[in-house]
């Protein structure tokens, strides 16, 4: 199948056909069937076969959030977001971000705890059908995370490279949103320190959830509507076209490019 089929849609109008038009077939892991999972993994590290690797709460940049909210049929994926937002679970303007007692939590985490602890399974786990709530517009680490690869060492440093691609895109395209909804570059600054945070405050261990008065503060006006803000977001980049999301990237994210390019005829399957 194409990446333009694998990747959030979001993407289909602007990254290059180099990427978009590539198809690699990953059989070894799927998430269908637990490929670290036992009895079909004998390693020391597995996973728990009704977690797998989702015990993990990824980060949704605003466009994305604002991508699934437009989408009608994504009716579990409305009401989890909307209930973190009643309960300022993190809904922040750069997107759904783990509660930073949760990522302190997890950043760390000791051997054996990831696919094994389910408290920290991800909030948009259907566990009934042991699929996920929001596929098709999901973050970089679960777009990119592979345990095994049909293409050996080659395949899991392609997704590494994918996944450093996407990180860059990712940040480039939520700090556009920011930008063109009247977020100055230290709003910005101040909202990514609340991802992927290794350390927290004594309040912020403590707790789910942020204080009102510091969710308004991030929320630069935007607090009392907060699903029309993604929408917004989403907005922006579906309506960015290639010539200006290569301006937006710049060098640094070109060079990614070509890294990732230079890379391709690498993919050759095991025997």
């Amino acid at each position: 199948m194409l990446l333009k089929y694998q990747l959030p849609r979001v993407y289909e109008n602007i990254l290059p056909r180099e990427i978009l038009n590539f198809s690699p077939d990953e059989q070894k892991a799927t998430c269908d069937s637990c490929a670290m999972s036992r009895p079909r993994h004998r390693g020391k590290i597995h996973y728990r076969e009704d977690l797998k690797c989702c015990t993990f709460h990824p980060f949704l940049p605003n466009y994305m959030v604002g991508a699934l909210f437009k989408e009608e049929s994504s009716t579990e994926a409305h009401r989890i977001f909307r209930d973190k937002i009643a309960r300022r679970e993190y809904a922040l303007p750069i997107g759904m971000v783990a509660p930073v007692k949760y990522q302190v939590a997890f950043n760390q985490r000791q051997e054996g705890d990831f696919g094994q602890r389910e408290e920290w399974l991800c909030p948009y786990y259907n566990k009934e059908k042991q699929n996920c709530n929001v596929w098709r517009n999901r973050g970089v680490v679960c777009t990119t995370f592979f345990c095994k690869s049909s293409y050996g060492k080659a395949g899991l440093k392609f997704w590494e490279k994918m996944s450093s691609y996407l990180w860059y895109v990712e940040l480039a395209l939520l700090e556009e949103a920011l930008v063109m909804l009247d977020f100055s570059p230290r709003q910005i600054m101040t909202l990514l320190d609340y991802h992927n945070r290794f350390e927290g405050t004594v309040a912020e261990k403590k707790s789910w959830v942020m204080p009102e008065s510091k969710a308004k503060e991030l929320w630069n006006g935007y607090y009392e509507d907060q699903e029309s803000f993604y929408k917004k977001c989403h907005d922006v980049v579906v309506n960015m076209d290639k010539k200006a999301f290569h301006e937006l990237i710049g060098e640094q994210g070109q060079a990614l490019e070509e890294d990732l390019f230079s890379f391709l005829p690498h993919m050759v399957k095991e025997k």
